[in-house]
């Protein structure tokens, strides 16, 4: 339930509803006047689709799809089903035909870039143009690129992934000093919403086993393939993902635009929502018309 006791105050969960796949569970809410153009909006890895709280009521020209990822917040992972990257991508063109929808508009945050990307690749819908924020467009490096996902791995499988996860739980100064890294100033509101994620066993195992099935792929690639105008926004004081790869990626693809934004983190939709709400906006609505 997403409206229970617990969680009323669960950004716009008067909106939240539930489809079941062959593979998943999803939890989506579709926000807007029926007849505008559809924005769909994928967060990252570790949030859920809180994490458009505040752009959402910006973007009122457009009906908004916000889904949570596989295995993240109110989304199930089906029992022997592996969140890989290729089937995430394929269960979200089963969802759109199941809601009898066609978005215009892809808008993708840190890992929910890579999957925007891919989904622009195989959707044979009306799209008109993309917008990734924050994107990890590129692999780790250097001993990183084996270690994460080593680490998820190991921690999925394992036994005591329960007794870790009650340790990291009561660790709240250590996620605030995470957050931190990201180089956005939170409100303790926002902050609140991911206690809650890390305080959700359901949640942690599902990303840890999001993580571990991650592949990015040939990105540059899809950077290359992309045949949609595309919008990078990216914040120059991202502590996670450099603004720098965003740079890169911006010169890779084909008809784009890049904003950078100064003293702006990781997480610049949700903390300065009425700057990224301003870019989309101009950008996606020109390319409407």
């Amino acid at each position: 339930m997403v409206n229970d006791a617990s969680n009323n105050f669960w950004p716009h969960y008067e909106y939240s509803k539930f489809f079941e796949t062959d593979k998943f569970v999803w939890h989506y809410q579709l926000i807007g006047k029926p007849g505008n153009p559809i924005m769909l909006l994928i967060h990252g890895a570790g949030a859920s689709s809180h994490s458009w709280a505040s752009l959402i009521p910006k973007l009122q020209e457009f009906q908004i799809l916000a889904v949570d990822l596989p295995g993240h917040r109110f989304s199930k992972i089906k029992k022997g089903i592996k969140p890989q990257h290729d089937i995430i991508v394929r269960d979200l063109v089963v969802l759109f035909d199941a809601l009898k929808i066609k978005p215009n508009v892809f808008v993708g945050h840190s890992i929910g870039a890579v999957i925007v990307l891919s989904l622009s690749d195989v959707y044979k819908g009306p799209l008109s143009s993309v917008v990734l924020i924050n994107g990890a467009l590129e692999r780790f490096e250097g001993p990183a690129a084996t270690i994460f996902p080593l680490m998820a791995k190991v921690f999925y499988a394992s036994p005591l992934t329960k007794y870790w996860i009650r340790i990291f739980n009561s660790a709240e100064k250590s996620l605030r000093k995470f957050l931190s890294i990201s180089g956005s100033n939170l409100t303790n509101k926002n902050i609140d919403y991911y206690l809650q994620l890390m305080a959700n066993e359901a949640h942690v195992t599902g990303t840890l086993a999001f993580i571990s099935s991650w592949s990015i792929g040939d990105i540059e690639k899809k950077l290359e393939k992309i045949n949609v105008p595309s919008l990078f926004l990216a914040g120059m004081s991202d502590g996670i993902v450099n603004y720098k790869t965003s740079v890169r990626a911006n010169k890779k693809a084909f008809n784009t635009k890049i904003k950078l934004f100064e003293n702006e983190g990781h997480l610049i939709h949700e903390v300065s929502s009425a700057k990224v709400a301003k870019e989309i906006n101009s950008f996606c609505k020109k390319k409407l018309n």
